[in-house]
Parts: structure tokens; sequence; C-alpha cells
């Protein structure tokens, strides 16, 4: 009986658990709303230019962007609903908030994401999702982004 259990266990344990987006309660999306008022407004304001995407992390390392205060770009995602942003961070301990189109999944290597999907009750016209990222080093960070294929997406970026 324990060699089974252990058995098991073990194939339990190999397993990778595929774990679902967080999507945040109203309660969490009208409290973070109102504690991040002064970023969250200002995604609304950042204007979006036309960016050459990036169909591979090797393409995106090419065309690698500086943060500093805000940046904003419009990009079509390639026949795999992907795109790829490679972002140079030039403080320690950064913290942003990134706008994306609402059924946009961004995952970015080496930060934390500390919120996502959050809605923005200050700009409801544009549907923009709000996800917060924190990098610990300066540095740079690769962005993906996947969504539908060929999809026309925008992407903001503020300091928290």
């Amino acid at each position: 009986m324990k060699k089974k259990l252990s058995a098991l266990l073990s194939i339990a344990v190999s397993y990778p658990i595929i774990a679902a987006p967080l999507i945040p309660s109203d309660a969490e999306i009208k409290g973070r709303n109102t504690y991040f008022i002064t970023p969250y407004k200002a995604t609304c304001d950042v204007i979006p230019i036309n960016q050459v995407t990036a169909n591979t992390p090797d393409e995106a390392i090419q065309l690698e962007q500086i943060f500093e205060k805000t940046l904003g770009y419009s990009l079509t995602l390639n026949a795999k609903g992907q795109a790829y942003v490679q972002l140079a961070i030039k403080e320690w301990n950064e913290k942003m908030v990134f706008a994306t189109n609402q059924n946009v999944k961004l995952t970015i290597k080496g930060a934390d994401i500390n919120g996502q999907y959050i809605t923005n009750l200050y700009c409801t016209e544009q549907k923009l999702a709000l996800h917060h990222i924190n990098t610990h080093e300066w540095g740079s960070y690769l962005v993906e982004l996947q969504g539908k294929p060929h999809q026309a997406i925008n992407l903001r970026i503020v300091k928290e």
C-alpha cells in the first residue's frame, strides 16, 4: 500500500500544474481603481504609436525600447497571435502598470505580476485591462503578448 501511495504521489508531483489567470473580483477592481487613480487615469492618456511587431524574442531584442515614464504602442499580433516587446528598465525595483486590450494575455519574464485583468474604470470606452508589474533590477525584460492571430492591439505602460 505504501509503495502505491508513494508512486501516485511522485506521479502527481511530476506533472506541472497549469494555473488559470486570476480574474479579480468587482470589489478588487473598484478598490484598485480607487487606490491607483493616478496611474490608471494616466494609461488613458498614453497615445499608442505604431510599432513594428517583433514576431520572436530574437526580433524583440533588436527593437528594444527604453522605459522611463510612459510608453505606448499599437501592434498587430502575428499569425500565431503573438508579439514580443523587449523593455530596457533603468531603475531598480521599477513598478509599472501595463494596459492592454481585455482579451490579451501578458507575460513578462523575470518580473512579478502583482495583479492582472483589472478593468480600468476611468476610460471604459478604451476597454483596457490593467496589469501591475514589478521588476527587481535594472536590465532587459521580454514582454510576450498573446491574443488572436493578426489582432490589432494596444500596449500602454506607465509608472505605478
